[in-house]
């Protein structure tokens, strides 16, 4: 498995941001602009005070070095995909989703080297800050570039954008259910690590950061309640492809990697319900 591990981690993130990418529009990609005081305050949430949350949650719960440089790559990275898909089963603004999904994935390429290098050296003493300029490549490789390819696409050959879209949503879900499963089967005695170690803490730890996220995406957001939806599902959703990727590429360690996974898992778990309970609470659907 720890050999094919790299080359599916980079398929995972390039068919998921080029499932992105085949899915907008240009015109889209403009909406979050016409919602300034939510784009700044959006891009603040998720670019600076999650990461610094996230931060501060790994060192108030004593979490080991392994586990705390997972904790940061995923706090580090917002964006996730998902975000829209949740966005949309909440009924709330998917077009402002889907944006800032694009916007968040382009600033990511500077500010998660950044933060990542910055807080990685406060915490390991590591030298965090000599990996940014590669990972800043490493992003626009494997996530920005399949991302404006798909976008190219779709506006090109929107026909042939339809056809790829299903084809990168199929394969991107087989990729990460192979890898899941892989992982599970050849290191599972990490996940025992973790818990010998720190007992339930950092899966409790995981499941804080991520309601973090939603509550504070919907009471910053401002009063309209599809955008309050979208900031909501959109910061509780982080870039676990872009996470990955960075854990395997430049730290290898298997409870670094395995803590970004289950980071994966507990951020939906927290999705669901949050989605359930706008739903209910009568956000009206809205794509303008």
């Amino acid at each position: 498995m720890e050999a094919a591990q790299p080359i599916l981690v980079a398929l995972f993130a390039i068919t998921v941001m080029g499932s992105v990418g085949v899915d907008l529009t240009i015109d889209r990609v403009w909406v979050v602009f016409r919602r300034p005081r939510t784009l700044v305050v959006g891009l603040l949430l998720n670019h600076l005070a999650v990461p610094l949350l996230g931060f501060g949650i790994a060192q108030a719960c004593q979490l080991n070095e392994a586990v705390t440089v997972g904790f940061i790559l995923c706090a580090s990275a917002p964006g996730g995909p998902l975000g829209a898909m949740f966005t949309q089963r909440a009924e709330g603004h998917l077009a402002f989703a889907a944006s800032l999904i694009v916007v968040m994935t382009a600033l990511n390429i500077v500010t998660t080297p950044l933060l990542m290098g910055w807080l990685i050296d406060t915490e390991i003493g590591d030298a965090g800050a000599s990996h940014i300029w590669p990972v800043m490549k490493t992003i626009l490789l494997y996530l920005l570039s399949p991302l404006l390819l798909g976008m190219l696409l779709r506006y090109h050959r929107p026909q042939a954008a339809g056809i790829a879209f299903r084809w990168l949503k199929r394969t991107n879900n087989v990729i990460f259910a192979v890898f899941f499963v892989g992982m599970v089967a050849t290191q599972w005695g990490v996940v025992g690590e973790m818990g010998s170690d720190m007992g339930v803490t950092p899966f409790v730890a995981m499941l804080v950061l991520a309601a973090c996220c939603a509550v504070s995406g919907f009471l910053v957001a401002g009063k309209q309640r599809d955008l309050r939806v979208a900031l909501a599902l959109n910061t509780t959703m982080r870039n676990v492809a872009l996470s990955l990727l960075l854990a395997d590429i430049w730290f290898t360690n298997q409870q670094t990697i395995m803590t970004v996974m289950i980071y994966g898992l507990g951020m939906i778990l927290v999705a669901l319900p949050t989605t359930l309970m706008l739903r209910r609470g009568g956000v009206a659907s809205s794509s303008r």
